[in-house]
């Protein structure tokens, strides 16, 4: 017997704007990095930690998964705010954290 997989389609989304957009065109996740810091597109527009809760809720509500980018190196001095957003992503209900170093 052959089982099939289904690819998940994963969409970047920097706003509520973009998210919404993902999620009504079929997306079975979406990623985003956080205002505060801690993502390479530190430049572009990303989501403010305060509405997290809100919009990991909305996903969720519509069946689509949320993921958080942590996609930078994080220095001695930078582990304890790492920590502190880690533990905000989580009591969030973020179904995934994309990480760049390993150490994190």
């Amino acid at each position: 017997m052959q089982l099939s997989v289904r690819p998940e389609l994963l969409a970047p989304a920097g706003d509520r704007d973009c998210i919404r957009a993902a999620v009504e065109n079929g997306a079975d996740a979406v990623y985003m990095g956080l205002a505060d810091g801690f993502n390479a597109r530190a430049r572009a527009t990303n989501v403010r930690r305060e509405d997290l809760p809100a919009i990991m809720h909305e996903l969720h509500e519509r069946g689509v998964r949320g993921y958080i980018t942590l996609n930078t190196l994080a220095f001695t001095d930078e582990l304890p705010a790492m920590e502190e957003t880690l533990r905000a992503v989580a009591s969030a209900g973020t179904d995934a954290v994309l990480i760049q170093d390993l150490g994190v």
